[in-house]
């Protein structure tokens, strides 16, 4: 219950410190506006999740990609052909 408190706590005090930091912030010199999260020790952040092609994976494992050329990437089947009950 203290641990929830202290985060509570945190996450007012950090609100304030960003509203601060915003009202003071050079737009020519920083951009990115401030955000709680950027004064808060007890946010997580999380890495970004990096997009990467087929061949740049299979050059990092050390494999060798061949895409196939001559089969289309998602193949149709076709349909089964109709058959009579008579």
């Amino acid at each position: 219950m203290a641990e929830a408190k202290r985060q509570h706590d945190w996450h007012i005090a950090s609100s304030v410190m960003a509203l601060t930091a915003e009202i003071n912030r050079d737009r020519k010199r920083r951009r990115k506006p401030f955000k709680p999260d950027d004064f808060n020790p007890y946010t997580v952040t999380r890495p970004v999740p990096v997009k990467a092609t087929v061949e740049q994976v299979a050059h990092l494992l050390g494999a060798i990609f061949q895409p196939r050329e001559n089969e289309s990437p998602c193949p149709k089947s076709e349909p089964d052909p109709p058959m009579s009950n008579c």
